[in-house]
């Protein structure tokens, strides 16, 4: 078999009549292969030191609050995710969860994104 050619993004798009393309890079996973990668980023990123395994970057700790169903859904994730390597906590997935979300963010906002937020602020004001 010969060699493929690099698909270039612009001609993918324009041959599928795609209005705008959205760069994946770097951005979370979701679905299946979302839980994959977060299972992946756990267990690497959680070491044990004789106690509970955790972060050890992490450094602050603070209360927060969730609703019960959601809580719920927190443990039966970190279950499994727990299943066969580094036992995770509902707390620490929160935790990931929500460095994750504030990292793609941070890059929609670099994208742009901010002028569609200071929009949206000056509309609800």
């Amino acid at each position: 078999m010969g060699r493929r050619k690099k698909l270039d993004t612009a001609q993918l798009a324009n041959a599928l009549g795609a209005s705008r393309t959205v760069p994946l890079s770097g951005r979370s996973a979701q679905g299946p292969l979302g839980l994959v990668q977060l299972h992946a980023e756990v267990q690497q990123r959680l070491k044990s030191s004789g106690g509970r395994p955790t972060d050890p970057e992490w450094r602050l700790k603070r209360v927060v609050p969730f609703r019960q169903e959601r809580w719920a859904e927190l443990e039966a994730i970190s279950r499994k995710l727990s299943a066969g390597g580094r036992s995770v906590s509902p707390a620490q997935l929160a935790a990931f969860l929500v460095e994750r979300q504030l990292a793609d963010l941070e890059r929609e906002l670099a994208e742009g994104g901010e002028d569609a937020l200071n929009e949206v602020l000056r509309n609800t004001a």
